[in-house]
C-alpha cells in the first residue's frame, strides 16, 4: 500500500504533537514517577521517539536531500538532528531535566537506524 504525501505530513505533524507533548511532561517534572522516563530505559525512549519522528519527516518532506559538505543527507532525518541536538541543549537549564551525550547519540542512532529502516522498506515495496 502506498500512503501519498498528505498522509506522511499529517502523521508527522501529530506525531511532533505527541513528542513535543512528551517533552513538556518532561520539563514540567510530570514523569518523575514515571520508569521510563529515566536511565536506562529513556535510553530506549530517546532511540525510538526520535527515530519515529525521522522516518515520518522524511517521508513528508517527500524524500528529499540536501547537501552538505558534499554529502547527501536526508533533510528530514536533518531536521531531528538538529531538533534533538536542540533539546539536549534545552535539557541543561531545566531544573527537572539533565542534559547528556549518551540520550544525544541514542537519538542520533534512532535517527539513523529508523531512516535505514525506511529505506529497505521502500525497496521492498518498490517505492
Amino acid at each position: 500500500m502506498k500512503f501519498s504525501k498528505k498522509f506522511w505530513i499529517v502523521a508527522c505533524f501529530v506525531y511532533v504533537l505527541i513528542l513535543l507533548s512528551i517533552m513538556l511532561l518532561a520539563g514540567t517534572g510530570k514523569l518523575l514517577n514515571f520508569p521510563l522516563a529515566h536511565p536506562p530505559y529513556d535510553k530506549l525512549g530517546h532511540f525510538i521517539l526520535y527515530g519515529i519522528a525521522s522516518f515520518l519527516c522524511h517521508r513528508a518532506t517527500g524524500k528529499k536531500k540536501i547537501n552538505l559538505f558534499n554529502y547527501s543527507i536526508p533533510f528530514g532525518s536533518a531536521i531531528f538532528t538538529m531538533f534533538t541536538a536542540a533539546e539536549e541543549m534545552l535539557q541543561a537549564i531545566l531544573p527537572n531535566r539533565t542534559a547528556s551525550i549518551e540520550d544525544f547519540l541514542y537519538s542520533f542512532w534512532g535517527i539513523a537506524v529508523f531512516y535505514w529502516i525506511g529505506e529497505v522498506w521502500d525497496r521492498t515495496k518498490g517505492h
